[in-house]
């Protein structure tokens, strides 16, 4: 640093003005934004900007949710049929993530009712992907459906068992396992089918409990006799089937 100019500076007459108001401990602290004005403004208009520019993104990405959101509207309520689709799977790809969900949500739905599985089926895988919790195994129910409707039994089935062992006992409800035991059936695998439905008239009440067993007859008589048989076979008392100790013959 030159001496001769921090020399100028300290007896210029704006410094001995301000000196002049200030008192002696914030002379020194008045000296260091003297020589440090520059740098100091350039700070200030740095966080000005910064604060600038956190508000206009943040207003930049609420009014993009809710042009989206307008957008997805108008194709749900002014559209139909192929072009529906068509908009909506633009939309879905392209929309904010706060929308993502509601975009692939209803391009499945409208791609199913248009007959377009292959569409509907990843509409709903991706909508899975972007949901948690409910919302995702709404759309894995809606991708097992379109799959079971188009044929894919055994895709279906797969995807049904491994929604049910991921989620809580208290969430698998009996409409999903009666829905899994189903796919079952149309994949071929009628046992398998029988025993969840058995398991569903242990679990059920009333006639609908009578329903799922009856269910469960008519596609193997076989594995329901047997379960009817060992229910019917007395347990063995305590100690019985064990040989008294004694010698040996």
């Amino acid at each position: 640093m030159n001496p001769q100019k921090n020399q100028g500076a300290e007896d210029s007459p704006l410094l001995r003005d301000l000196q002049a108001e200030v008192s002696s401990e914030s002379a020194p602290m008045l000296q260091f934004m003297l020589r440090h004005a520059g740098t100091i403004a350039s700070i200030v208009v740095l966080f000005v900007l910064v604060l600038a520019g956190t508000g206009i993104w943040r207003w930049y990405s609420t009014s993009k949710n809710d042009e989206a959101r307008q957008s997805l509207a108008r194709i749900v309520l002014q559209t139909s049929g192929p072009a529906q689709v068509k908009e909506l799977a633009a939309l879905a790809e392209k929309a904010p993530a706060e929308v993502r969900l509601s975009a692939y949500l209803a391009l499945g739905q409208s791609a199913m009712s248009n007959g377009d599985t292959a569409t509907a089926v990843s509409a709903f895988a991706k909508a899975a992907k972007e949901g948690d919790g409910s919302m995702a195994l709404v759309a894995s129910m809606n991708e097992a459906a379109v799959l079971l409707k188009s044929g894919k039994y055994a895709e279906a089935l797969a995807l049904l068992q491994q929604l049910q062992s991921a989620l809580p006992g208290e969430v698998t409800a009996p409409q999903f396992k009666q829905m899994t035991a189903e796919a079952a059936v149309v994949a071929g695998q009628t046992e398998q089918a029988a025993r969840m439905y058995l398991a569903l008239s242990r679990e059920a009440q009333g006639l609908n409990s009578e329903y799922f067993r009856a269910r469960a007859y008519a596609l193997a008589p076989k594995i329901v006799d047997e379960e009817a048989a060992q229910a019917a076979t007395p347990a063995a008392p305590d100690g019985a089937g064990t040989k008294a100790p004694g010698k040996a013959q």
